[in-house]
Formats: C-alpha cells, sequence, structure tokens
C-alpha cells in the first residue's frame, strides 16, 4: 500500500528520514502558504512527534543582535510593543516594521535575527509589568509569522 503523499510530494517516511532542522524549515514554509494543503502539512509533522528545531538566536557576538537589542529598548521601540499590546496584537508586531526598515533583508530573511527580536521583546515586556497570556500570529505583512500575546501582570 502507497503511503498518503502531502503537497510537495511528502510522506511521513520521508519526513522522518529528515533531520530536525529541515523539518522545522519545512514546517515553517508549510506554514507560510496559508493554505489548506500547507496546513494539513504542518499539522502532519506536529502529529507524527518527529522534533523539529526551531532556530536559535543570533551569537551574544553578532552586531545585529546589537542593533535589534537598541531598536527594541529604545523609547520609541518600547511604546510602539506595548501599543501593538494594547490594540490586540503580539508585542513584536509593534517593532517588526521598524526592525525591517532598518535592517533590510538581513532581519527578513535570517530565522535566528527574528527569534532574537522575539526574545528581546519578551525580557522588555517582562521587565514593564506583563504576563504572557499566549501566541498570536501575525498579518502576513509582518516578518515575524507569530508572537507573544501580552497582558498587564495582575496587581497583588
Amino acid at each position: 500500500m502507497e503511503e498518503e503523499r502531502f503537497i510537495g510530494g511528502w510522506t511521513r517516511s520521508k519526513l522522518a528520514a529528515r533531520t530536525p532542522e529541515e523539518r522545522y524549515a519545512i514546517w515553517k514554509r508549510a506554514r507560510l502558504l496559508r493554505t489548506a494543503d500547507g496546513n494539513q502539512l504542518a499539522r502532519e509533522i506536529e502529529r507524527l512527534g518527529l522534533p523539529y528545531a526551531e532556530p536559535g538566536q543570533l551569537p551574544d557576538a553578532d552586531p545585529m543582535r546589537a542593533q535589534i537589542r537598541e531598536l527594541i529598548t529604545s523609547p520609541e521601540g518600547r511604546s510602539a510593543c506595548i501599543e501593538a499590546t494594547l490594540d490586540g496584537l503580539p508585542a513584536i508586531a509593534g517593532v517588526d516594521p521598524m526592525l525591517h526598515d532598518a535592517l533590510g533583508g538581513a532581519y527578513r530573511r535570517s530565522d535566528e535575527a527574528i527569534a532574537t527580536a522575539q526574545a528581546v521583546v519578551a525580557q522588555l515586556m517582562t521587565e514593564n509589568g506583563y504576563v504572557e497570556a499566549g501566541k498570536k500570529d501575525l498579518p502576513s505583512r509582518y516578518v515575524a509569522r507569530n508572537g507573544v500575546f501580552w497582558k498587564r501582570k495582575p496587581a497583588a
């Protein structure tokens, strides 16, 4: 009996033969399609329980990491993160356009840069009295495809 084929000709055995990093890239491309076939492939990767490694962050010595931190922690960046949160979006939505304008393709084409930006935003929001309230997808006009939604920490 022939294995079920998913978009791109992927089968369960072909997916299982890939490294976690390769599966992550396949999963990410499938999600970015935003189609039923793409979603089916992404869900199948998740359902199989095969590990897929999300990208790490940029190394501490990477100059882009310093630029990302500087932009996000600037008064404009901080304000943009909080404003996005108040608008019901993940905080990263506030600074994503700023990062894209400042860093261009270096930000847009780097999963590590996006992961770094999300980590810096998480630190900023935590330091400003917010707690994680779940993850949300972002509209397609953003480089980051999803992010953490934050809410004010309840008063003690």
